[in-house]
C-alpha cells in the first residue's frame, strides 16, 4: 500500500518561536516517527509537504491513502484549510472532516455542541474586543485563552484572573497577539485528565491519563510547561470506576457531537466536588512518541506506536 504522508514544511511555517517554542521541533519529530512506523509495517511512504501544490503532488503520487499529519501550512489556524483541500480528492485520509476540525478549533463552538449533548462544560463568553461587557453570570476566577489555538498557546501563569482589571488586560493581550477572539471561561481548578479515543463506527477509549502539576508554578497547562514537558502524568489515572465510566461515556458523546473520525483527545477538569467539566477536544492530537499524550495513552492500553499508526491508516483506508 502506498501512503501519502502530508506534513507541515517547517521552513514555511511562520509561527513565532516565542509563541510556540516547541512547535517546529515537535512537528518534525512527529513526521519522522510516523514515516518510520509505516515503513516498519511495510508500507511505501510518499512524503508530501502541505502547500499550494499539494493536491497535484498527491494525484501524481498515486497513493492509496493519506496520513494527514499537517497542523497548518503557516499557522495552526490553517489546520482545517488543509483538510478542506484533501476533501477535494477521492482518496481517503486519516482524521476528521473539514467541518469537524472547524468545530474543534473554535472552542466556543465545541462548547455549544457539548451542551447540546448534555456534556458539562464551563460557562464562557467570547470577547471580540476589550470593550465588551463581561457577562454578569460568569464567576471569578476566570481563565483567558485564544479561541482557536492548541498546544496551550497563549496560556501562561497570568491567564487565570481574579478581577475585571486583570481580565481586560489579558483579553486585550490575547486579541492583539493572536489576532483572534479571546475565550473567557470559568476556571475549574481541580484534577486534570485527558482522554484518547480511536475508531469510527466503533469507538475505543484508551486508559485515562491524569496530568500532574506538583511543584509547578501553576496547576494548569501553560505553553512554558508544555514546551519543557515539565508536567508529570499518571496513566491509568487513579480514579474510581464510577468516575472512569462517566468520563469515558462523556468522551464518546463529545466525539460524536463533533462528528469526528479516527481519533481525538478530550481535556477534562474536575471541580472541588469532583464534578467533571469538559474543556475542549483536540481533533488532530499530537503523535510524537514519548512526548504526546495520545501515544502515551495508547501504549498504556496495550497498543505500540507502530500498531497505533497502522490502525489509524487502516481506519481511513477501509472507508473506501
Amino acid at each position: 500500500m502506498r501512503v501519502g504522508l502530508v506534513y507541515t514544511d517547517t521552513n514555511k511555517n511562520t509561527r513565532n518561536i516565542s509563541i510556540d517554542p516547541h512547535g517546529t521541533k515537535q512537528m518534525n519529530k512527529t513526521v519522522e516517527a510516523i514515516k518510520l512506523a509505516l515503513e516498519n509495517k511495510n508500507y511505501e511512504v510518499i512524503m508530501i509537504p502541505a502547500d499550494i501544490d499539494m493536491l497535484t503532488r498527491i494525484k501524481n503520487a498515486n497513493v492509496d491513502v493519506i496520513f494527514n499529519a499537517c497542523t497548518g501550512i503557516r499557522t495552526k489556524k490553517e489546520q482545517a484549510n488543509v483538510v478542506g483541500m484533501l476533501e477535494l480528492l477521492d482518496i481517503p485520509f486519516v482524521g476528521s472532516s473539514l467541518s469537524s476540525h472547524i468545530f474543534g478549533l473554535h472552542k466556543e463552538i465545541s462548547k455549544v455542541l457539548f451542551r447540546k449533548m448534555g456534556i458539562p462544560t464551563p460557562n464562557s463568553q467570547l470577547f471580540y474586543n476589550a470593550d465588551m461587557k463581561l457577562d454578569g453570570n460568569l464567576r471569578f476566577p476566570l481563565i483567558v485563552k485564544p479561541e482557536h489555538e492548541g498546544s496551550s498557546l497563549g496560556i501562561d501563569e497570568k491567564s487565570v484572573v481574579y478581577n475585571e482589571k486583570t481580565l481586560y488586560e489579558k483579553v486585550r493581550e490575547v486579541i492583539n497577539t493572536f489576532n483572534q477572539p479571546a475565550l473567557v471561561e470559568e476556571y475549574v481548578g481541580g484534577r486534570e485528565f485527558t482522554i484518547g479515543i480511536i475508531g469510527d463506527k466503533e469507538l475505543k477509549v484508551f486508559e485515562i491519563l491524569e496530568v500532574i502539576y506538583s511543584k509547578m508554578e501553576t496547576n494548569f497547562m501553560t505553553v512554558s510547561i508544555k514546551a519543557k514537558d515539565a508536567a508529570g502524568f499518571e496513566c491509568p489515572a487513579n480514579i474510581d470506576e464510577e468516575l472512569e465510566l462517566k468520563l469515558k461515556d462523556y468522551a464518546k458523546k463529545a466525539f460524536r457531537a463533533l462528528e469526528l473520525r479516527d481519533y481525538a483527545r478530550v481535556d477534562v477538569r474536575l471541580d472541588k466536588f469532583n464534578n467533571p467539566f469538559f474543556i475542549e477536544i483536540n481533533t488532530l492530537p499530537g503523535l510524537e512518541p514519548g512526548y504526546s499524550d495520545f501515544p502515551k495513552m495508547a501504549e498504556k492500553s496495550g497498543i505500540s506506536y507502530d500498531d497505533l499508526i497502522e490502525e489509524l491508516t487502516l481506519l481511513a483506508y477501509n472507508r473506501r
